[in-house]
């Protein structure tokens, strides 16, 4: 087993009250599985775009020297049409001649006509590959293109990934204890990376007053989201179905679950996070993650979740 895994099997352990089911224990060891399952994948894809990167930089390469070696001979081609167009016209000027002092020949007539109409066909010709170079380095030029822009993709795609798995990476690491100690929850799927806070630690009950284990692991959370810049941060607040109690300065769950959610936010803000890069959510019990017919789900149910995904814009 894993690092991870035994680190996620741990937190689960560690969640719950009392003894844990085998159930439970072998739900936590898939969970575990799956995380390193996407990390071995998000790893493998980051090496086979280094690989097509690198092949379509040697595809780029070898159509520049072929463009060259093109553009060589066309110039070459050039040279011989002008030197052709130059015979054609001297010896057009000599016909003209013989035929003014009336002393041409009729076999060297024949002949000057047959190497005018040789050297027209051999400029025709000339023209011809002229007009193919030109239409293949047309093409090569755009293959070129197309390479050199697939090649940018590849490389923002693989600084994407990078930064995708730096950033879970890194938030690991500094809710390391957290994790262990079942408190927080972190996962990545499909660009969605989620930290998964039980109020637990965030909340007294029916209170949106951070408590001081809260504070300390959420200023380790700013820390990471501080330099994110590429992912929109939402701060969602969720609560079991419990009624509210009266006297209550709030109105119901959903009010609470806003609350505390505004809460986590300005902590965050306050620690470094950009304020136009965060935004708080408050959706009471209406997603819950497990059913609320027991303690232990409506202890699953009261989390804060925080949520990094791709900008739209």
């Amino acid at each position: 087993m894993s690092y991870r895994m035994m680190t996620l099997a741990l937190a689960v352990l560690l969640a719950g009250p009392g003894c844990v089911g085998k159930a439970k224990y072998e739900d936590a060891l898939a969970a575990g599985v799956s995380l390193e399952q996407q990390l071995e994948d998000l790893q493998e894809a980051y090496a086979a775009e280094l690989a097509h990167a690198a092949d379509l930089q040697a595809q780029l390469d070898s159509e520049v020297g072929r463009a060259a070696e093109l553009t060589q001979l066309l110039a070459s081609l050039e040279r011989r049409n002008s030197e052709l167009k130059g015979n054609l016209v001297d010896l057009s000027g000599r016909v003209a001649d013989l035929k003014a002092r009336g002393q041409a020949d009729s076999a060297k007539k024949a002949e000057l006509d047959a190497m005018v109409a040789a050297l027209q066909a051999q400029s025709a010709e000339t023209s011809a590959d002229m007009d193919a170079s030109r239409a293949r380095i047309a093409e090569l030029d755009a293959e070129r293109s197309r390479l050199a822009a697939e090649a940018d993709r590849l490389r923002a795609d693989k600084e994407a990934l990078a930064a995708k798995t730096k950033a879970y990476d890194d938030l690991v690491a500094a809710l390391q204890q957290e994790i262990e100690a079942g408190q927080i929850e972190i996962t990545e799927l499909s660009g969605r990376l989620t930290v998964n806070v039980s109020n637990a630690i965030l909340f007294d009950s029916g209170k949106y007053g951070l408590k001081a284990a809260g504070i300390e692991a959420l200023k380790k959370v700013a820390g990471v989201l501080a330099s994110v810049g590429d992912r929109a941060i939402q701060v969602e607040g969720h609560t079991d179905d419990d009624v509210v109690r009266a006297g209550a300065p709030y109105a119901d769950n959903w009010a609470l679950s806003a609350l505390r959610a505004s809460t986590v936010v300005s902590l965050l803000v306050t620690e470094g996070v950009a304020p136009l890069n965060v935004r708080a959510v408050g959706l009471g019990e209406f997603r819950p993650v497990v059913p609320n017919d027991t303690p232990e789900g409506k202890a699953s149910n009261r989390r804060t979740e925080i949520v990094l995904v791709p900008k739209l814009d």
